[in-house]
């Protein structure tokens, strides 16, 4: 199993790299409520972004599987040693970019 220090020195190039994410507000009609709600709808600008597409490959040539996590998107809450997981966040100047933190699971 890959550790804390190993990951960052896998993934640690990564970190800070900008990645464009798209903000949207979805409406869901709640007819047992009688109301429609608004929620945030975050994601990729490009799904294949190459920053992301590079992070998918060094994973993988670490034996390794990616999983991405940003404010508002939902997993399951299985663990596996064979997971990698990056968080983007977004910055004070409103741009998204990979955080530095990388941990198994």
């Amino acid at each position: 199993m890959k550790r804390p220090g190993d990951l960052s020195q896998i993934f640690g190039r990564f970190s800070g790299k900008e990645i464009p994410m798209i903000e949207d507000v979805q409406e869901v009609d709640l007819p047992a409520l009688g109301i429609k709600q608004k929620f945030p709808v975050i994601s990729p600008a490009n799904p294949n972004d190459p920053v992301l597409e590079d992070m998918r490959q060094e994973a993988q040539r670490n034996g390794l599987h990616l999983r991405l996590w940003w404010k508002g998107v939902a997993g399951t809450m299985d663990y596996r040693t064979d997971r990698v997981n990056a968080t983007i966040e977004k910055g004070t100047d409103g741009k998204w970019r990979v955080s530095p933190r990388f941990n198994i699971g």
